[in-house]
Formats: structure tokens, sequence, C-alpha cells
């Protein structure tokens, strides 16, 4: 070996002794850098010596004592400084144990401490496998006396070699087999864990994609929003962690077991740092190297797709699985609705009047129709204010709408203060203005209009329908109704007639009428006994007939008898009947400055069949009713349910309509009181334009879609607690205690539910369907193992084996600043020596003599980890 080291003698000197005076001085031999030798203790402490393996180097002066060890101890090698001309001897320290005895042929105690004037201690002898030629490289670079060993040394020193060859894996058995058995806690607990994963997030992705729905987490149910969350934030975490924990057992055994296998390529660095990719998912960035080494391979695609789906999962869980407000889809069911009177019964209504005034004690007779009074006189300004402030908006834009009815704006009232109710315009096939003055030649304006089933409301908040109301979801809850009900609908026909043509319904036109003189010029009201003067003719079943009989389908035709007003009011005043015999109607006779004619109108109810009611209610509790009507696609339309249902005229309503015309001063005219409601009402009769075109003015409303707006309360007030059928089954019309009917519904509510919110979060999906592909495959690989080996992927297990290994040459400078570029391909292979049981790292490309003696010492084979070793490595290579 060439002299290129420093001279180590010098190192050693006396103190005082002058470095650089070497001329009487015997220069010791130059040692390579060797790594210090340790030795194993025992479990009494007791070190425990390979044999004596002293050489000495002749002709050098120098003693040599070469011993193998492998353990903690270290064995330091001192070199003693001597007078000039005489040797300088390399000894080893006594030992300082009390049960350790040297031999008697022994040079020097191995833990003996240096001596006074003894050089400082320095090195130590190499391991076994770093000495195979230390006897020839010590001499080399030595002293010109060492050049002349003899040959008994060379030997001595070929004999050390082949004594560190069979003793190079003596230092380390094992005290444990390398294989657990399937009844190991290890292994118990591991398959454990993948059965719990598996399952676990087999269920969390049927969560996903069927997205149930939880009607038990609500803020008033048993499980509230905020512990629902917290719960299944938590499983999601345990299903994770042990997501991970099962995937890296998995491929710390995929690598183990690969690199026990002769036949296989073992495993590289980049491999075995495979386990931190899932687990520490930054080490990827930090280290990107690694992927690059670990190459284009079944198990490494896995691990990186493994790695990121864990890195996700929680997240994919809170988006597609985590219960969050959502609207379901529409499903159809039997709702439940407490049913206490028929529709429009007058006397129901009263009684459920609000007020304090009560009829036991304070207003034993007409306490129910002051408050009911009050409830239709409020009720009806309000929604026909709100109505006009609609119209006003379209006035003041100039350009109107159009003259059809079914585009004019739609009816609107309120209920309970808290639900805007919208109504629907229906028949719309009279109430062509046009087509009306073509068949008749006069102006008939006839709407009708249907109002949604307030009985629905009721329905909805019934505990017995189990629908979350937004009290029950934190104030934010929402759902939809759509019910398949009867529709209250009322009809109101207004026709303009000159006072000839009306002469035969009022009283003080006729021939023998008793009238007097009135406050107004030229004016005649009826004497106060009138209505005894209006008595059908003697051979006649009803009253007078007119040219309108068959607009308003009057006479022995119809069945129905005309009314008879008073007198004829004044300009913008009222005059109402609301006391026809056998009639389902209500009269009004008006008079607008704009034309010389009068206008009746007729309003009447009925129940329609054609129409169903959709309910609203915000996450703020503001709700909505409306009612939709005459959709020959709407599945959920009364007559849908009920097939062949009738329109039913009401006869009770107009015991409702009475005291509504009455509230409102409709009849204020028979004393010419100008009523301002009156007033206002006859501003918008229709009459015959200047510019000749017979329509519904487009800037305007007209009489009869007032008239309907203002009596759209008295449709809601005749369906609160009544029948949702077209007919009534019950002999009494108030029912104490109320039955419940069932009604057909579709309903979509805002409940917790799991599901995207987004549909770009059903990207989530195969993050969940990958966890579950892998956690099965993982749980497979465990049924079909026998059970589990070492994992030298951890880092416990990798460095207990790595510091009982033989250096790599090819991992040379790599101890300071770890392994770089083409180190990272070296391959790797866990091996056993037979004779000793040690386990060790091998490179997967080093050969030599140690297979061939480990073929030797089979037939010695005794222990269990041997036998377990024998089976792993013989199998084949694995695709992973």
């Amino acid at each position: 070996m060439p002299d290129n080291g420093p001279d180590r003698g010098s190192l050693l000197r006396h103190e005082g002794t002058d470095l650089f005076d070497i001329s009487n001085e015997i220069t010791p031999p130059r040692l390579p850098h060797q790594r210090h030798a340790y030795h194993r203790m025992n479990s009494q402490g007791v070190v425990d010596f390979a044999p004596d393996r002293s050489s000495k180097l002749s002709g050098s002066g120098v003693d040599y004592d070469e011993n193998v060890g492998l353990g903690i101890t270290p064995r330091a090698v001192s070199i003693t400084r001597v007078p000039v001309g005489s040797r300088t001897t390399i000894t080893s320290p006594p030992t300082p144990s009390k049960s350790f005895t040297p031999s008697t042929g022994a040079r020097n105690s191995p833990m003996s401490p240096p001596t006074p004037g003894s050089s400082t201690q320095l090195l130590s002898p190499a391991p076994a496998w770093q000495r195979l030629d230390l006897g020839n490289n010590m001499l080399a670079g030595g002293s010109s006396s060492m050049e002349g060993m003899d040959e008994q040394d060379n030997l001595r020193n070929n004999d050390d070699n082949d004594n560190d060859k069979k003793n190079l894996l003596n230092g380390c058995p094992t005290s444990h087999d390398i294989h657990s058995s399937r009844a190991s806690w290890l292994s118990i607990s591991i398959l454990m864990l993948s059965i719990y994963s598996t399952i676990f997030s087999g269920i969390w992705l049927m969560l996903a994609m069927i997205q149930p729905r939880y009607a038990i987490i609500s803020s008033r149910g048993s499980l509230s929003p905020s512990t629902a969350s917290t719960l299944f934030a938590l499983l999601a975490k345990t299903i994770e962690l042990s997501f991970v924990t099962v995937f890296v057992t998995f491929l710390g055994q995929v690598l183990s077991r690969r690199s026990f296998v002769k036949a296989s390529r073992g495993v590289t660095i980049p491999e075995l740092t495979m386990r931190t990719w899932v687990i520490q998912p930054g080490f990827m960035i930090t280290h990107w190297q690694h992927i690059q080494h670990a190459g284009l391979t079944v198990l490494s695609a896995i691990t990186l797709t493994a790695a990121v789906v864990a890195v996700f999962y929680t997240t994919a869980s809170d988006a597609l699985v985590s219960p969050h407000l959502k609207y379901g889809k529409w499903k159809s069911q039997e709702m439940w609705g407490l049913v206490e009177a028929s529709y429009a019964n007058q006397n129901y209504i009263m009684q459920n009047c609000q007020t304090p005034i009560t009829t036991a004690i304070d207003d034993p007779t007409d306490a129910g129709d002051t408050c009911l009074a009050m409830e239709h006189a409020g009720q009806a300004y309000h929604n026909c204010l709100e109505y006009l402030d609609t119209w006003t908006q379209i006035s003041k834009g100039g350009e109107g709408v159009s003259s059809e009815i079914s585009e004019r704006p739609s009816p609107v009232a309120m209920l309970f203060d808290n639900t805007t109710v919208t109504g629907s315009w229906v028949q719309t096939n009279t109430s062509n203005l046009t087509a009306a003055y073509e068949k008749y030649s006069r102006i008939i304006n006839n709407v009708t209009m249907s109002m949604p089933h307030a009985g629905v409301f009721s329905a909805a908040h019934d505990a017995k329908n189990g629908i979350l109301q937004p009290e029950d979801l934190a104030g934010v809850g929402e759902y939809s109704i759509r019910a398949s009900v009867i529709s209250p609908t009322i009809n109101v026909l207004c026709v303009n007639m000159n006072s000839t043509e009306l002469a035969p319904l009022v009283y003080t036109e006729w021939p023998n009428a008793i009238t007097n003189n009135g406050d107004i010029p030229n004016q005649k009201i009826p004497w106060s006994g009138y209505e005894d003067d209006i008595q059908v003719q003697p051979g006649q079943t009803y009253l007078n007939k007119t040219v309108v009989d068959d607009i308003f389908e009057w006479g022995a035709t119809y069945g129905r008898q005309p009314p008879v007003f008073p007198m004829l009011p004044i300009d913008r005043n009222s005059i109402t009947n609301i006391t026809v015999v056998n009639s389902d109607s209500i009269y009004l006779l008006i008079k607008s400055f704009s034309t010389v004619n009068y206008t009746v109108c007729q309003i009447r109810s009925f129940i329609s069949p054609v129409c169903s009611t959709y309910y609203n209610v915000s996450g703020t509790g503001q709700g909505s009713l409306q009612s939709h009507c005459e959709d020959v696609h709407d599945p959920d339309a009364y007559d849908k349910s009920v097939q062949d249902a009738p329109v039913v005229s009401s006869s009770d309503w107009r015991s409702v309509g009475q005291e509504w015309a009455l509230s409102l001063s409709f009849d204020s005219g028979i004393s010419s009181a100008n009523s301002s409601t009156a007033r206002l009402l006859s501003q918008f009769i229709c009459y015959y334009p200047p510019w000749g075109a017979v329509q519904l003015n487009p800037l305007l409303p007209s009489i009869s879609e007032v008239l309907a707006v203002m009596a759209g309360n008295t449709l809601l007030l005749a369906t609160m607690g009544s029948t949702y059928y077209h007919f009534w089954n019950y002999t009494a019309t108030i029912l104490d205690p109320g039955v419940y009917l069932n009604f057909n519904a579709s309903l979509a509510s805002q409940q917790y539910t799991s599901g995207p919110l987004q549909r770009w979060e059903g990207i989530f999906y195969i993050v969940l369907l990958l966890v579950f592909a892998t956690n099965v495959f993982c749980l497979v690989y465990f049924f079909l193992r026998s059970g589990l080996v070492t994992d030298y992927t951890e880092p416990a297990n990798l460095f207990a084996i790595a510091v009982n290994s033989p250096p790599s040459e090819r991992l040379s400078g790599s101890c300071g600043a770890g392994p770089e570029s083409g180190q990272l391909n070296v391959p790797f292979h866990v091996r056993q020596d037979e004779g000793s049981n040690h386990f060790f790292i091998k490179e997967g490309d080093e050969t030599g003599g140690d297979f061939e003696l480990r073929q030797k010492r089979r037939d010695r084979q005794s222990l269990k980890s041997m036998t377990s070793y024998s089976k792993l490595s013989s199998k084949r290579r694995s695709f992973l």
C-alpha cells in the first residue's frame, strides 16, 4: 500500500518530545483508519471475547493483539512509546470488570487502563469484514524492519483472514423468529385494523353514494348538528388512521418478504422510504429524487396512490359523507291533516277568530261576527294594497302588461303574517273581454281565481307528518310541499248595463214601487219595508227576467234567482244584495263616473279539482303558499289523485261573503255615503274606450280582478281546518274533536344528508373508492399470508439490522449526508448465517462464498427462525 497517510507513530509521542526529531526513533507501522471493534456483553455484564488471535510482528518491535468483537464494548489499541533502540509495543488496556480474568498466556489485559507514560488510546481494530487482509495492510508503509516479515507471519495472517470470514456473522444471533404466526398479537391486531378499515371505508363509500337523510339530526332531536358533525369527523379520522396503519404494514410486508427472496431483485433505499410517503407526504416534495429512483413499478404506483388518497380522505369525507343541510329529491308520500269543519263553515270560522272579547262573558251574540269583520277588512285592504302596488309599478313603466288574464299580475294574500299567498287566474278562456263583447255586445268582465288550500300549512307543521321545521335545523332548514288537495275558487262576473236593462232588478224602478225622495236631487229611495214587496208573481217560480239572464245564469233554465237592489246608486257608490233565496252568490251594484251605465257584479265560490297547492318554507321561517292550476302535466293535481272529481259549488261561502261585503262597506251606497272603497272600485270599471278597442286595460286592473283579490282572504279562511276533499262525509258540519284525513303529496325537504353540495365535489368519490379498494386488497393479502414477518422498513428494525451488518462498498461516502444519485439504486437483501442465526443486510449483487457456506450448513439447521428464513428465501419473486 503506498505511503500516503500521516505518520501515526509521530502522533503518539510522549509529551514534551520534539515531534520533528525522528532521527533516532523507530517508525511504527502505519495503520489504515479502523472502526472501533465491540465486544458483546452477556446478561451478567461480563465481556465475552473472541479467541485470542494475537500476532507479533517480527522484526518490527510491534506486538499486535487482534480480537474480533460485535457488541458495544470498545476495544482500543494503545501504542506504548519506548526509549530509542527498543521496540514500540501495541497493547490493549485491561478490563475494569472484576468478572473477567485474563488467561495465563495473555500478553496484556484487553480492558486494562493505560499505564502512566504510555501513549493515548487512538485506534481500535477493524471489524472482521474489514480485516480480511489486515495482516498484509498493516505492513504497508511501515518501518524497514517490518518489510522483513517472515513467511510464518504471512501464514498466520492468512489463517486470521479465514478465521474472520468464518466468524463474519457470528456477532448477533437473533432472539426471536423473523416470522410471527396468525395467532400472534401483532398479526391479530393488524388483521382487526384491516377489517375495521375495510368495513367502515365501505360504509363511508355507500353513504356517499346512497346519500341517506338523517331525520334524527336536528336542533330538537336526539342528535344535534354539531354533535353529528363531530361524530362523523371522528369516524373519518379513525378510518384514515387505520388505513394508513394497514397500508404501511402491507408495504413493509411486501418489501421485507422481497428482501428475503434470493431470486428477487431485493429492495432499494427509495423503496425503504415508501412508508414515509404515506406517513409524511411532504417527504415526496423534500426528497423527490427518491420517487424518481423508485421506478414505475406496481408497488410504487400503489404507494403513491395510497399517499394521495390518505391526504384527501378526511376532505372527501367532509364533502361527501358528513351531514350537510341539503335539499333532497322530490318523493311522493302520504300526508295527514287535522280536519274539524266543512268548507267555508261560517260558525267554525267565527269560533276560531282570535279576539280577547269572548262570547261567554263580554259579547255573547256578536263577538265572533265583530272579530271576523275586523279580520275581513284588515286582510282585504292589505291584499288590495299589495296588489295595487304591483300595478303602480306597471303604470309608472308606461308599457303596461298583456290584456290576457293569464299574463297579468297574480292575486296575492297574506296568511299568519309570515306566509305569502299567491293565487292563480283560472278558466282564462272565459275572461277574454274582446270575445265576450263580440258575443253579447256589452262589456263583460269575468275572472276566476283559485287560491291554495290553507289547511296544507297546518298539515306541514303537524308533528304527525314528521317534517323538520326551520327551528329544528338551527333556523336554516327549508322544505317544499306539493299537495294534491282541492283549491278554493272564486268567480267575479261584472256586466255593464244601462238603467233600462237594469230596471227589472231595481225596486225603485218597478211600476208599483213605494219610494221616497232622497237627499240627492231627483233621487228615489225605497220605503223601509220594501223587502216585503219583493215577491214572485203568482204562477211564477223566479223573479223578473232580464237581458242578462244567460250571462248570470238566472231563471228557470239555470235554477237560480236573480237579485233585487233597492235603488240605483249615485256615482262612485255601491249597493249590495246578500239575501237572494237559495243562492250561492252575493251581488254588487256600482256606478262609475266615467260611463252612464251601471255595473252588476256577481261573486260566488266553488271547489276546483284541477289545482294543487304548493307550500315552500325558507330558512328564515318565511313561507309561501301558492296554487298551481290547469297544468295537464302536474302529477299532484287533485283530479290526478281523485279521478273524475267534479267542480262543486259552495252555498256555504255566501255566509262568509256576506260578512266580508258588509265589513268593507259595499252597501254604503244605500245612503249615498261615498265610501272610499266603492269610489276606488268604480274607477276600475271597464267601459268602451274612445280608441275603440274592447280589452283589459294594460295599465290598470279591472274591477273583477280587484274584487277577486279582496275576496281572496275569504277563501283562505274557508279552508282553515276544513276538508281536503271535494265532499263531506260527516253529519255534523263541525267535528269536535277533529279527525285526521290523508292526502297525497310530494315533498322535497332540506335535511341533514350525505352527498355533495356542489357538482364538482363528486371528484372525491374517487378518493373514497380507492381507499376502499386498497383496504380490500390489503385485507385479502393478509388473509392469504400465514402470518407476518419482521418489517425491516420500520426504523427500529432497520437500524438494528443495519448496525449489525457489514458496510457497503457501493454506499461509500454516504455516511455523512446520506445516499445520492446512483447509490439510491443499490439493491439489498436480508441474509442469514445459518450457523450463528445472525441476520444482516447485504448488497444484492454481492457474490462470494457465503451462499455456498450456508448450503453446506443447511443440514445443521435446527432453529425455528432458520426454517422460516429458508421458506421465505426460496419463494418465487412477486409481481409487487
